[in-house]
């Protein structure tokens, strides 16, 4: 006798396919900062059944990158100074933490290949450069051994890339691709490979701060910063 197929379960596929979609979407500010938007809206715009979309925002909201606001719908996260300073701080401290802990267990070679592929792609003007780049860190994230961990800085890398999507999207200078080099992570893996925990954390501590450094740089000189939601206390800049 043939199983029947499990209604539920492709329910539960399709609110899954529907939330990485607009979890992409939101990442990447095709759905900016800011924005009000509704269950009607997203089925309509990316030709989605309701169920699924109900599923997928549920879920955008448990990761706080949406708001639920009564009787009109969700309100997409604001991104701010002061959120893009916190987003930075816990990066940069997990950072540290992971990279003490994948010490003599993540593999070097594989980072300088991924990274010999991001610096080229990014200077010839692939494609696609972001992912590869996120694919370096993320391997450290595996290496720690900690899913906990691994998942918490996957969210986090996920926030940091949406605040560099959205200093583009208002006009801000993003990190040019003539800017990449090869030096940017090879001094991450060199400390990596002295099996050195310590300066392997302060390396990556430092990595992920100026990082910081060159977005919020980049935001200020927006020739849109005037104009936007944001809101800048300079006592605390």
């Amino acid at each position: 006798m043939l199983n029947k197929p499990d209604e539920g379960s492709d329910k539960a596929d399709l609110g899954e396919k529907a939330y990485r979609l607009l979890y992409r979407e939101i990442i990447r500010c095709k759905i900016l900062p800011g924005q009000d938007i509704t269950e009607a809206q997203m089925c309509e715009k990316y030709e989605l059944s309701r169920s699924p979309v109900r599923r997928a925002l549920a879920l955008l909201a448990h990761d706080g990158l949406i708001t639920p606001v009564p009787r009109l719908g969700f309100h997409v996260s604001d991104i701010s100074l002061v959120s893009i300073r916190q987003t930075f701080e816990m990066r940069a401290s997990l950072e540290g933490l992971a990279a003490r802990a994948c010490v003599g267990r993540v593999d070097i070679d594989k980072l300088r290949d991924l990274n010999t592929r991001y610096v080229e792609g990014a200077h010839a003007g692939e494609h696609g450069m972001l992912d590869v780049h996120n694919e370096i860190h993320r391997e450290v994230y595996a290496a720690t051994n900690n899913p906990i961990l691994e998942k918490v800085l996957k969210q986090l890398l996920d926030q940091s890339n949406r605040i560099a999507y959205f200093v583009v999207k208002v006009g801000g200078q993003g990190h040019a691709s003539s800017d990449v080099n090869i030096d940017e992570h090879e001094a991450l893996f060199t400390v990596l490979e002295k099996s050195d925990a310590e300066e392997a954390a302060l390396r990556f501590q430092s990595h992920v701060r100026e990082s910081e450094r060159l977005v919020i740089d980049a935001l200020l000189k927006s020739r849109y910063f005037s104009d936007l939601p944001i809101r800048i206390n300079n006592s605390e800049y």
